[in-house]
């Protein structure tokens, strides 16, 4: 998604890389010559896709005719280009498809940005609007079922399509399902509606920004913006539905919402009547979609509905392969799947439709990744619902600090991928380097990136440029426009460019690279292997990086003595002796080693060399590339005398051997590569007595547990059970144990036998569980709540996302669900369309059963108890003749409160304040509040000690902070106001806080505003402020009692599902804290994390939260922005106070 918005950015660290390894940089001075292949003749999965992300419009000018479609200038009227069309379109795309570009880059899916027609005219641009934005990045719809002119026609789209499945590659097409285009002033008028209140002409005057069209046009006139989009969205505007404030409601960046929740037909919204009207007369045929003519009315369904059949469209007619989905945890989930089945009986129907196409014989399904901010390399339930993979944002990481700037963390990052991944074959992510909504990877270290990303588990994307080291480019306030400069096809670097094609090109040729099993053979350099074997697939490569000089590898563990290897990043080859091979690495420092040619023959056995007390062993011969092996087993050369055996087939050795003798078995193997041969030792040993039990001990949750007993080599065994007499059993009995026990009971079976070789004894230990049981309160707004739950231990069955468990209600909001045979597990609670703890977080560890709402108890926190301690109690205004206290409420249900002054009980009150006007002047007094309800008196609170001041002038004493240098404008009483600008404020003894005295006299309060002597203004938007006997503080518009605090604080209460937030923070022009930042403590108040921090003399603090594991809160990309105060944050709204 291409945020409208400014955002801001955390910070960029440069890790150093250590450990001995050794990497180029992109300055090298010396070529790399990149091996063409073609793509077509290579293997292709999406468990190893490298996608190629062009933004279609900044990549390549194809077609210049095409490039001011809809009057849209390559300049806007202030000579500014960041956000206006470059003219990239289809044709470019399809140009370097001829030329081999994408070929050469090893690329087998390119992304291209949505096709489809966008808004015509622009938005303002960036946060001060210094510029025109156009949706040149496609992210702004205004018609789905039409090619977009500055893109191309549907023969070019076609022949796009058509010419990269020639070569192998798939084309994935960028779709939003949750917004439309903004309005623009060109479409207001072009499309007649809304009340534009300027001509489309409109530009900026002296003083004014693009922004400023928004005070021209009337969003109040509800009449006039019924022919817009009407009922199908979301937007604050006159007559419109309202946005919302969370995910799947908002109006993200002010963009108008599709009301994809929506399931009753609403009609056609009337900006597409009018539209479509005016294209009926044949002209723009060569832009309407063949497969959309007949979705272009009304069809009856809801909005959602038609955006799925119009986006499937493009599937149906050009034979796309997938989709990237934008702003996914935007539109509910099951929109997703919907789209993924349409999307995909589209897709065979093309198929079917078009048998002689490129790509019409491809057997695997239409693919879709999705855009979920934040997700990780962690399954989620998107994986349940249309999803093959989504995009991992934690590879970059927030505010680039993730690991692909350290190639010293290669070996966590491509283990931790690897197992993730490549294990689970339902799951998949698409890491990246760079983005348009994020940062550029530093132009000086892409050569290392590009070995990072190109060797990675699972999926890739490569941001189009960053083979070539294209520059950051113009980017206003708005600090993303610069990720989306043009392709630098006149400054290419070509160091960068031919390191990334060798890269590219052998992750292409080798399907282990993304879907392999990784395991690491060494460390310096670093060295690992990939391998991915089966039935039609043996694929094996070994990757060193950070070499220099001659190196020798040991690749005993994939490849065969003899076996002829080439490191395909220079061309040298060499032989396998001894389980290694010696390379002299190109200065990049990688190799990169498969066979050449033919690999020699795989031969081996399973047992392999052991040692057996059977009569006879069955051995099981494995033989790959050749059709049949030869054995001896008397010692002869197989190659001579031997017997041939094939893949698969079993012998049966031993026999005749006598306790104590061994055999040894020789196999030999060869084809065209040359020949091998192995032998393995087997030894015959005495029988000696073997019993088991199974299950073997471990937990059990039903009235009992089944046992299946057995042994070897004796006639008859015996088992006990706890201290009881021994019990003789034959072969296979099952016996029943753990009647009449009860929960934490355990149960020791023994089991014992002997033969004339000797004795055996066993002993398993059986507990019996309970299991564990989850109470949930159900939130107002959540149906029926269902309980996921994984990592069970012990193991018992668990479910899928879409499967879990629907709890039972168990009284009031409380709803129940006992998990049997396990005493440890994590838990998810979620419904239709909410989860807690949120997506892309971990469930909640559980070993004890508990209740949860909002924070974890181990017993119903609803039952009657005695009421807490009120906690921190405080004096708020003290003066002559009264102290006013607060408190902070008791945990459970209380009655009321007594207050004691000195020890005595000097009142009640139900609130949590009290006021005491039986007080002297300048006397000291200690108090203390306690809980009262029927089960009982809570402790006392804690004891303060409050002075109570002199008898004071009618005076007022003022603090302030907002405008600097202020003076005050003041009236006493009804008395005339002071000369202007009033009188100057002093600097107060508190950092950041300006502070005057003022006499009433005879009148009991002042009226004031404030201001900087030079015409800036603070009147309490217009109302002044008013102010009686005392003092007072005025902190950015809010009135409060009091002094300041003598420090510049600010306390956050932040409500999350995270176990262990972190704040991640800056004072205002000071450094960013350590990443992950500072851990949060768990408040007094359920499901919020609080942190008090001094700002010293900062006026406030920008600010991001994250759960320490790569998952952010960062507002959207914006941060969140805190003065000095309290404050909460809750599902990204931020207001003033404790909950």
């Amino acid at each position: 998604m291409i945020f409208f918005k400014k955002i801001s950015y955390l910070f960029l660290i440069f890790l150093t890389i250590f450990s001995g390894l050794t990497f180029q940089g992109s300055n090298e001075q010396h070529q790399v010559k990149a091996e063409t292949i073609n793509l077509e003749e290579s293997d292709f999965s999406w468990d190893n896709a490298t996608v190629y992300f062009a933004m279609t419009d900044r990549f390549a000018d194809g077609k210049p005719a095409n490039n001011n479609s809809y009057g849209r200038p390559q300049t806007d009227a202030n000579g500014s280009n960041i956000g206006t069309f470059h003219g990239g379109d289809l044709k470019g795309l399809t140009n370097k498809l001829d030329e081999g570009y994408f070929t050469d880059l090893g690329i087998n899916a390119i992304w291209i940005t949505a096709p489809y027609e966008q808004i015509h005219g622009w938005v303002g641009g960036g946060n001060s609007g210094d510029f025109a934005h156009y949706s040149y990045h496609g992210y702004y719809a205004l018609d789905y079922t039409m090619v977009d002119q500055n893109m191309g026609t549907v023969d070019e789209m076609r022949e796009f399509v058509n010419k990269a499945h020639e070569r192998g590659i798939r084309v994935i097409m960028d779709v939003v399902m949750n917004h439309a285009g903004y309005n623009t002033i060109k479409d207001m008028h072009e499309y007649n509606f809304g009340n534009p209140g300027v001509p489309e002409t409109w530009t900026p005057g002296s003083g004014q920004s693009w922004h400023d069209v928004h005070n021209y046009i009337n969003y109040d006139d509800a009449n006039a913006w019924k022919s817009w989009w009407g009922d199908w969205v979301k937007a604050g505007i006159g007559g419109y539905t309202q946005c919302g404030n969370d995910d799947k409601n908002m109006c993200l960046s002010g963009l108008p919402d599709f009301r994809t929740d929506v399931t009753q037909d609403l009609g056609l919204p009337n900006l597409l009547k009018n539209k479509w009207n005016k294209e009926q007369n044949g002209s723009y045929d060569s832009w309407i979609v063949p497969a959309a003519k007949d979705l272009r009315k009304n069809l009856g369904v809801a909005p959602a509905d038609y955006i799925t059949k119009w986006l499937s469209s493009w599937v149906e007619e050009f034979g796309i392969d997938g989709f990237r989905v934008d702003t996914a945890k935007h539109v509910e989930i099951h929109r997703w799947k919907q789209l993924k089945e349409e999307a995909n009986d589209a897709l065979w129907k093309w198929r079917a439709n078009n048998p002689d196409a490129p790509g019409a014989q491809w057997d695997d399904d239409f693919w879709m990744t999705g855009e979920v901010w934040g997700h990780g390399v962690g399954k989620s339930e998107y994986f349940y619902n249309g999803f093959d993979s989504i995009i991992n944002f934690t590879f970059q990481g927030e505010g680039a600090n993730g690991p692909a700037y350290n190639l010293a963390s290669m070996e966590d990052t491509f283990s931790h991928y690897a197992s993730k991944i490549n294990t689970d074959p339902d799951f998949n992510v698409l890491s990246y380097l760079s983005q348009h909504d994020t940062s550029l990877y530093p132009r000086d270290r892409l050569i290392d990136g590009g070995t990072y990303l190109m060797l990675l588990p699972g999926g890739i994307q490569i941001f189009y440029g960053d083979e070539t080291a294209r520059p950051f480019g113009p980017t206003g306030s708005d600090p993303n426009q610069g990720t989306r400069s043009s392709m630098n096809w006149d400054s290419i670097n070509e160091q960068v460019l031919t390191h990334w094609q060798k890269m590219g090109q052998f992750r292409n040729r080798h399907q282990a690279i993304g879907a392999g099993e990784h395991k690491q053979i060494g460390n310096s350099p670093y060295t690992f292997s990939r391998t991915l074997s089966s039935n039609e697939l043996d694929d094996r490569v070994v990757v060193a990086v950070g070499a220099s000089g001659k190196t020798t590898i040991d690749v005993s563990s994939v490849f065969n003595d003899g076996d002829k290897l080439k490191d395909f990043y220079t061309g040298n080859t060499a032989t396998v002796q001894n389980g290694k091979v010696t390379f002299t690495p190109h200065k990049n420092g990688v190799l990169l080693i498969e066979r050449e040619g033919e690999a020699l023959p795989s031969i081996s056995v399973t047992p392999n060399s052991s040692e057996f007390d059977t009569e006879e062993l069955e051995i099981y011969f494995s033989l790959k590339n050749t059709a049949e092996g030869y054995y001896t087993v008397d010692g002869s050369d197989p190659s001579e005398n031997g017997t041939a055996f094939v893949d698969g087939e079993k012998l049966s050795i031993g026999k005749s051997l006598e306790i104590g003798e061994t055999l040894v078995l020789k196999l030999y193997a060869e084809n065209d590569s040359g020949s091998v041969a192995k032998e393995y030792t087997y030894k015959k040993i005495a029988p000696l007595p073997k019993v088991s039990a199974n299950p073997p001990g471990g937990t059990f949750y039903d009235d009992t547990v089944d046992v299946t007993l057995d042994y070897q080599n004796v006639e008859e065994a015996f088992y006990k059970i706890n201290e009881g007499e021994p019990v003789a059993y034959t072969k296979g009995k099952t016996i029943s144990l753990g009647a009449d026990t009860a929960v934490g009971d355990e149960i020791i079976l023994t089991l014992t036998a002997k033969n004339q070789y000797g004795e055996a004894e066993k002993t398993y230990t059986f507990t019996k569980i309970d299991g564990l049981t989850i109470y949930f309160k159900k939130p107002d707004n959540w149906s029926t709540p269902h309980l996921y739950y994984y990592d069970t231990e012990p193991k018992v069955d668990e479910p899928s996302w879409n499967n879990a468990p629907k709890m039972e209600h168990y009284k009031d909001d409380w709803y129940v669900y006992t998990v049997k045979g396990t005493e440890s597990m994590n838990v998810i609670f979620k419904d239709a369309n909410n989860q807690w703890p949120g997506p892309n977080q971990p469930g909640f560890i559980r070993s004890t059963s508990g209740w949860f709402d909002g924070e974890w108890h181990d017993s119903d926190p609803t039952a009657p108890v005695v009421p807490s301690a009120p906690k921190n109690l405080k004096a708020t205004e003290v003066n002559a003749s009264s102290v006013t206290l607060n408190w902070e409420a008791s945990s459970a249900n209380v009655s009321h409160y007594a207050v004691y002054r000195d020890a005595e009980k000097i009142g009640e009150t139900s609130t949590t304040s009290y006021k005491d006007t039986g007080v002297s002047p300048q006397t000291e007094y200690e108090y203390y509040v306690i809980a009262i309800n029927d089960i009982g008196k809570s402790k006392s609170s804690n004891i303060i000690s409050v002075t109570t001041t002199e008898i004071r002038t009618n005076e007022v004493t003022i603090y302030y902070k907002g405008v600097e240098n202020p003076y005050i404008h003041y009236q006493v009483g009804d008395g005339d106001w002071t000369h202007l600008p009033g009188k100057k404020m002093e600097q107060s003894s508190i950092p950041a806080y300006y502070v005057t005295t003022i006499p009433l006299g005879e009148a009991d309060k002042i009226n004031a505003a404030f201001n900087n002597g030079q015409g800036k203004w603070d009147n309490n938007n217009g109302k002044n402020y008013a102010f009686t006997n005392g003092t007072f503080t005025v902190d950015n518009g809010q009135l409060l009692e009091g002094e300041p605090p003598s420090t510049n604080k600010v306390t956050i209460y932040y409500y999350t599902g995270w176990n262990e937030p972190r704040i991640h923070y800056s004072p205002y022009d000071r450094h960013w804290s350590t990443l992950p930042g500072t851990q949060m403590s768990k408040s007094d108040y359920p499901g919020y994390f609080v942190i008090t921090l001094d700002i010293g003399t900062a006026d406030g603090l920008e600010a991001a939260f994250n759960n320490g594991n790569n998952s952010w809160d960062n507002n959207q990309g914006s941060n969140y922005h805190f003065k000095s105060g309290e404050y909460i944050l809750k599902n990204g709204q931020v207001t003033r106070g404790h909950p």
